[in-house]
């Protein structure tokens, strides 16, 4: 009987022992892992940055063209460059309207002629554009980008700066001309209607900086959009403003009295202007409000 009972605590010792061993690998296996994934990189908690720095862009600032050599240079100075994927600029009118280039590639390849790059892998990127004759005098601008290699496009567009600069054609700037006035000479309050005037220009339409119309009450107080004394009509095919065809030069808009509004002779004052600068004639006429 005592042997029994040696045999039963010799058992539960052993059992105790390999409980506890058991345990003690099995904290240290969980050390173990949670020390190693606290060593894994996540590119959450420490994401990849871009880390170029652009230190200049250089365009001219002024642009007179030339029969033999019309082409802009622009350039745009960058360090840091591995995380540098691409980088461009886009070429437009100050307003937006006349697009130049949607997308000119800047190389850093020392390809002189070809993209007015000096010297190759110095950082500088650059690239050519055209400013050809038929392009209207005015103000330009330049718009610089960089595409990084480690966002997501479009996350890895980032636009770096811009330089605008003043285009000369080397032409005589003539001024527009309107003509061939659309208007009824009698309207009701509440009903719509749409008027439209013809617009030429000797520089083309695309010297066509703006069409308006001013409008003044019976009494000759004028009306206001807004903090101008003006509103302007557009060429865009928008039927909304009652323009049917968009580019053909015939500027549209769409308008209507309202209930309250004052009865009588209204005075409608009709004129363009360029982007040089030049104003059109003018043509006025009356519209009966009933």
């Amino acid at each position: 009987m005592f042997s029994n009972r040696h045999h039963i605590i010799s058992s539960l010792t052993i059992s105790n022992r390999y409980l506890l061993q058991r345990n003690f690998l099995l904290i240290v296996l969980i050390l173990f892992l949670a020390l190693s994934c606290a060593k894994i990189p996540d590119g959450i908690v420490e994401p990849l940055n871009a880390d170029y720095s652009v230190i200049a862009v250089t365009a001219p600032s002024a642009v007179n063209y030339l029969p033999n050599d019309s082409s802009v240079v622009a350039s745009v100075r960058i360090i840091n460059t591995s995380s540098v994927s691409r980088v461009w600029c886009k070429v437009s009118s100050l307003d937006g309207l006349i697009l130049i280039a949607g997308q000119v590639i800047l190389y850093d390849d020392g390809n002189v002629s070809g993209n007015g790059d000096q010297a190759k892998g110095d950082g500088i990127y650059s690239g050519k554009f055209v400013m050809g004759k038929l392009k209207p005098k005015g103000k330009y601008q330049i718009e610089f980008f960089v595409e990084n290699n480690i966002q997501q496009p479009p996350a890895n567009v980032k636009k770096v700066g811009a330089q605008i600069f003043n285009f000369d054609n080397i032409q005589i700037n003539l001024a527009p001309v309107i003509a061939n006035l659309i208007l009824a000479s009698s309207v009701n309050r509440g009903d719509s209607f749409i008027f439209s005037i013809k617009v030429t220009d000797p520089n083309g339409l695309t010297d066509i900086m703006q069409v308006y119309f001013k409008l003044y009450r019976p009494d000759g107080s004028p009306v206001l959009n807004g903090t101008d004394d003006y509103f302007l009509m557009v060429d865009n095919g928008d039927l909304n403003f009652g323009d049917q065809t968009g580019g053909d030069g015939i500027y549209s808009f769409k308008n209507s009295f309202g209930l309250t509004a004052p009865t009588g002779s209204w005075k409608f004052e009709f004129g363009a202007n360029d982007r040089g600068g030049l104003t059109s004639n003018i043509l006025i006429q009356n519209v009966m409000v009933n």
